[in-house]
């Protein structure tokens, strides 16, 4: 557990970038296009869209692209004068937007406890008590910021791996303990266990930036949309739910995504990552055909016991492409495609819930339509888009400039024609 020496040349990776702005985009989706009027007060969208509801599925694969991220631009050997460079540019990057949604939030749903704004200014927030009963609820009208609560400890847990450098297996032993922890009914451990279910997430994206060669520059050729197809097909058929549900470990089945039922996702995920950005062909294939494999004596296992479902057989077909479409290697340009709204995810994900639910209420008498739920919907849209726009594109460069001169600068040669992949 340590970056490797010397550390490759960085270089802006735009399908990496357009992956994240995939995944901006599918939590977005999931709370706009849920089949409730959530947008608009007297009309919801068919319960189809719901088929691609991957929300969840999208903030566990923004975990691992933290942890590949930090991997990447963390390289040095860790030192008194590097740790603070870390700790800056992570709250420059966190605090900004973090602060601004919350308080956003807060003005938006004025009666809001203090308790609860402050928690979630402090990034304390949580949907399980501290050990000893200590409770920060979540925002009502921003849940989503449940999951910066989790970046901020894998923030910090990273720089106890990056100066004591701990064999992999012993923190992977270690986080594994802490996930079944609650299986023994040991209930502090609760949100521990949380932590360690989302840390298995960071930690296979830092272990893939750290301990796999870099590929060579570029725009790349891979099947990365097996990849995607293969990754759905986990997430809605669930293998290892269903294992716990035969066993009757219901104990290991939580109400949220950071939970042990939902680990089936992780290799997914890997493959996802690691189809993206070119790394590790080898564990690739390995990966495909892991998961398209359990995958399929899921959904076998599904139809024998007749407790299949219409979305299983919607996974299936997904899972059929997947099967299909796994030697094949398009180009990643279409994600490339995508770098610009992933350039401004965490935004569009910090933001996107709270303007959503205000204007729910608003012009209350023109509702009630498929015309009148679009108008809101790009109404949302747009304000989103510019508000996460202005505070990624012009506040956080200015923050840089500011505070971290020397990284601006890199940041600049970064994003230059000349380490353009797209080019």
């Amino acid at each position: 557990m340590q970056p490797p020496s010397p550390p490759p040349p960085s270089a802006r990776d735009h399908p990496l970038e357009g992956l994240r702005g995939l995944c901006a985009g599918a939590v977005l989706f999931a709370h706009a296009f849920a089949p409730a009027p959530s947008l608009d007060p007297r009309w919801a969208p068919p319960r189809q869209f719901w088929w691609f509801n991957l929300g969840y599925a999208a903030v566990m694969m923004f975990f691992v692209l933290s942890g590949y991220v930090i991997g990447l631009t963390t390289m040095r050997p860790a030192s008194a004068a590097e740790t603070r460079r870390y700790l800056a540019r992570r709250a420059l990057r966190l605090v900004p937007i973090s602060t601004a949604a919350v308080l956003l939030a807060w003005a938006l749903q004025p009666e809001i406890a203090g308790r609860t704004v402050l928690g979630n200014l402090l990034f304390l927030q949580n949907s399980a008590p501290y050990p000893g009963g200590v409770y920060f609820d979540l925002l009502p009208n921003n849940l989503n910021l449940w999951s910066l609560n989790h970046e901020v400890v894998y923030y910090l847990g990273f720089l106890a791996l990056w100066w004591w450098k701990p064999p992999a297996g012993v923190v992977w032993g270690g986080l594994a303990v802490l996930a079944l922890a609650p299986l023994a009914g040991f209930a502090p451990a609760s949100l521990p266990a949380r932590w360690a279910c989302g840390g298995m997430y960071w930690l296979a994206g830092l272990n893939v930036a750290w301990l796999t060669p870099p590929p060579e520059p570029g725009l790349r050729r891979s099947d990365w949309p097996a990849a995607l197809l293969g990754a759905y097909a986990i997430w809605t058929l669930a293998p290892l739910r269903s294992v716990l549900f035969a066993w009757d470990v219901k104990s290991l089945m939580w109400q949220t995504p950071v939970s042990p039922h939902r680990l089936d996702l992780l290799p997914a995920c890997l493959w996802v990552l690691l189809a993206v950005t070119g790394r590790a062909p080898a564990l690739r294939r390995w990966l495909s055909w892991t998961c398209l494999g359990w995958a399929t004596l899921t959904l076998v296992y599904y139809a024998i016991s007749h407790s299949s479902v219409e979305l299983d057989w919607v996974a299936g077909v997904a899972l059929a492409l997947a099967w299909l479409g796994r030697r094949w290697t398009p180009s990643t340009r279409p994600l490339a495609w995508l770098a610009p709204l992933g350039a401004i995810s965490f935004g569009v994900y910090a933001f996107a819930l709270p303007l959503q639910f205000a204007q729910h209420g608003l012009v209350r008498s023109w509702s009630g339509s498929a015309l009148t739920y679009a108008t809101r919907l790009a109404v949302m849209l747009f304000i989103v888009v510019g508000l996460a726009w202005w505070f990624e594109c012009r506040l956080q460069p200015w923050l840089r400039r500011r505070f971290l001169p020397g990284e601006a600068r890199k940041f600049s040669r970064e994003t230059s024609p000349q380490t353009n992949p797209t080019r």
